[in-house]
């Protein structure tokens, strides 16, 4: 059995059992990335009621899909809760599956409440292999969502120390640590038995657009029609949606023709929208609600210009790579990820987190001038075709097999 206890939730509708689109995509990439090598493939997660979701939802079914999704504790459950009740239950599960790993598949998460991290060690503990991901620097995260408030920034440097320590902890002990980029590589690398890089992606080379999108992009251009922005994921305040916003509106009054569409719903979406209607900008910026994840979403992407992301925080989100997928160039403020991105693909232009003035003066060039991003728009394009999921699982595939047949070696 391949086993992924994991914090993604498990929506329960009666006896069915429902993720999340992209999640869903994933999971069905990882499963015939190993060719049955591994038997069973089942996820192990929290459950949570499918009204709470912020994506489409789309049934799993085991004889089917050959996925077998167990929900075990409620998502809801606050830290003291999971702790005082849900710890006991969640560890039960965890125990009853391992029992039939042949290897699992987990990471480090919050530190309150760490279902991930409790199944992993569980699994390191018991001598089953182990595969460790990492996908965002979590203690370059807090600290920047702690700037400007002493308080917090004092809870997220003692909080980044005991995350860091965890996760060497972890990497140490992996059979096989993969890690998103270049700076979790630098962070966690040196303390790790056997590290990979990574970029997780979920369209396959066959989903990535051809040049047509492209040209119209250009006519466009020569038309004057507005420049369209487009952001696809969830509606959380760490995504800087907020920001993204009051940009375009910014660059509106300074003449700039613009629009921006999100696609996506979450947390966030009512303070948006109320935020869309104080700023008279309904026309501009528009909420589109979900969208399911497939090579329909790529195609839909192709008709925009640019990815707009402006988190004021580390995120390393895969709507990067689906965006290059649909040849968009990427416009982001100018966290590590996205530097990075920038320096590898050039195929991004970098906004300022601390100087708003000219994030927007950015946009009103952008849209006055679409060269730049039309230059672009190829080095996107050939980004997307590089990081396409046939590789890049094919890839993790065998580094997971060479780690569990080492290990079994060593035990053996």
């Amino acid at each position: 059995m391949y086993l992924v206890p994991i914090v993604a939730p498990i929506y329960a509708d009666g006896e069915r059992r429902l993720v999340t689109t992209d999640w869903k995509r994933a999971l069905e990439l990882l499963r015939d990335s190993f060719d049955g090598r591994f038997g069973e493939f089942v996820v192990l997660a929290p459950g949570a009621d499918p009204a709470t979701a912020a994506g489409v939802l789309e049934e799993v079914e085991p004889s089917r899909d050959g996925i077998e999704l167990v929900p075990s504790i409620p998502a809801s459950l606050r830290a003291r809760e999971f702790w005082t009740s849900g710890r006991k239950r969640w560890c039960a599960d965890v125990e009853r599956l391992l029992a039939r790993a042949d290897v699992v598949h987990a990471g480090a998460n919050d530190l309150f409440k760490p279902v991930m991290t409790i199944a992993w060690r569980a699994a390191a503990d018991r001598g089953v292999p182990t595969v460790f991901v990492q996908d965002t620097d979590i203690v370059l995260q807090e600290r920047e969502l702690a700037a400007g408030d002493p308080v917090r920034r004092l809870r997220a440097a003692l909080y980044g120390k005991a995350y860091e320590r965890v996760v060497r902890s972890c990497v140490a002990r992996a059979d096989l640590s993969l890690l998103k980029g270049r700076d979790l590589v630098a962070r966690y690398g040196p303390y790790a038995r056997n590290v990979r890089e990574f970029h997780d992606t979920s369209y396959l080379g066959a989903h990535v657009v051809g040049d047509a999108p492209l040209e119209r992009r250009r006519e466009r251009a020569r038309t004057g029609d507005a420049l369209r922005f487009v952001y696809c994921g969830r509606f959380v305040e760490r995504k800087g949606l907020a920001h993204a916003v009051e940009w375009v509106a910014r660059a509106a009054r300074a003449g700039a023709d613009v629009v921006f569409d999100l696609l996506g719903d979450g947390e966030q979406k009512g303070a948006l929208e109320a935020r869309v209607r104080e700023l008279g900008v309904g026309e501009r910026v528009r909420f589109l609600g979900k969208a399911a994840y497939g090579p329909e979403l790529i195609g839909r992407l192709a008709e925009y210009d640019a990815l707009l992301f402006t988190p004021f925080a580390e995120d390393t989100p895969r709507m990067i790579f689906d965006g290059y997928a649909a040849g968009l160039p990427l416009v982001a403020t100018d966290i590590a990820y996205v530097r990075e991105r920038a320096e590898a693909e050039r195929a991004a232009v970098v906004l300022p987190r601390s100087d708003s003035a000219a994030a927007v003066a950015t946009l009103v060039d952008l849209a006055r001038d679409r060269r730049k991003l039309l230059e672009l728009a190829p080095h996107a394009l050939e980004a997307g075709r590089y990081h396409a999921a046939d590789a890049w699982y094919a890839r993790r595939a065998a580094w997971t097999v060479e780690a569990v047949e080492r290990s079994r070696r060593a035990a053996a």
